[in-house]
């Protein structure tokens, strides 16, 4: 091992005795997860680093977590949500003495009911998988002898803990956002067929409108891509509008917003939009998007510290686990004044 701290200073801080820190430091039990995620913490700050391939022999563990990400949310310029959530995964896993190995699920493997490759060859202590697939697919998990953690969605008839955003409430927020600028007719992009995200979104926009006494127009539901999750390139709109859209991401909106435009449409003096993400899309847009942030660093810091408790006690269940965002409004909402309009 080599190191710029030694165990003993880490015991001093800590006011613990050395066999608590190596415990944490090498997650042997004894140690709760709260605890030894600070101790892991403070030491990689201080420099400590673990010889991995000893610890591997001693432990007979890989230290590695498995990512996987179905192909159809890679688009194709790299501007992926799950890829930045990935990323930040990867870093702070990192700091924790993991490794993460990435693997993309193809359709067929998907359609073949393939475990992944890094699962079969035994590469991995643990899996994430970033994003919904095909419930088939999604009951293999329940049988796999290693800790998983679903990322972005769950599924109540499925036995797997999951981590997501708290997508009801956020849509709820957002749309009795647009209903206190004066909006009454209000519309909703998003297959809600497609994952359990964006039903829930659909659920918060819906129970929004009922206990504000305001119609659901079907005409003003768009769907965004089949039910397998694969994206339309455009939305099947015409010239009767909602005066505001919810969409179920931001690179819809972004899409939606130049779909408008095309048809001598400007948001939001004609349409206004919100949408989920905060991605890079909601900033290129113009006008840039009112947004409900995700804010995956704090995401990230709950699905790893769920992810270190189960690989802790793997038998331990945590259910449904959501995590709160944030509105930021911007520039793409008007205030609708109905003794004028």
């Amino acid at each position: 091992m080599s190191k710029t701290v030694s165990m003993a200073e880490l015991a001093k801080m800590f006011n613990v005795s050395k066999v608590t820190i190596s415990n944490a430091l090498n997650d042997k039990e004894g140690v709760s997860p709260s605890l030894k995620m600070e101790i892991k913490n403070k030491a990689a700050e201080l420099g400590w680093r673990l010889n991995s391939a000893a610890r591997n022999l001693k432990t007979a563990k890989s230290y590695n977590i498995g990512m996987l990400i179905s192909q159809k949310y890679i688009s194709p310029n790299g501007d992926s949500y799950y890829l930045n959530v990935y990323t930040k995964l990867t870093s702070k896993l990192a700091e924790l003495g993991y490794s993460c190995i990435f693997e993309t699920l193809s359709s067929e493997m998907e359609e073949n009911l393939e475990l992944p490759l890094m699962y079969r060859d035994s590469k991995i202590d643990a899996i994430m998988v970033l994003g919904q697939v095909g419930f088939s697919y999604l009951k293999l998990f329940e049988t796999i002898n290693i800790p998983v953690l679903f990322v972005d969605f769950y599924n109540y008839n499925i036995n797997v803990d999951s981590i997501s955003l708290d997508n009801f409430s956020l849509s709820y927020r957002i749309t009795q956002y647009l209903i206190n600028k004066g909006h009454k007719n209000i519309g909703f992009v998003g297959n809600i067929n497609s994952t359990s995200s964006i039903q829930d979104r659909f659920l918060g926009f819906y129970r929004a409108l009922l206990e504000n006494k305001l119609e659901l127009n079907y005409k003003y539901i768009y769907s965004d891509r089949d039910d397998n999750g694969n994206t339309y390139y455009n939305l099947t709109i015409d010239e009767d509008l909602p005066t505001s859209i919810v969409c179920n991401n931001d690179c819809v909106a972004f899409k939606l917003i130049k779909q408008l435009e095309e048809m001598g449409k400007k948001v939001p003096d004609d349409v206004s939009v919100v949408a989920f993400d905060n991605t890079l899309f909601s900033a290129l847009s113009e006008p840039k998007i009112t947004i409900v942030d995700n804010d995956v660093d704090n995401f990230v810091e709950v699905a790893t510290k769920v992810m270190l408790k189960k690989l802790s006690a793997n038998n331990k269940i945590y259910g449904r686990i959501f995590v709160q965002g944030k509105i930021i409004e911007r520039d793409s909402v008007r205030e609708i004044d109905h003794g004028r309009d």
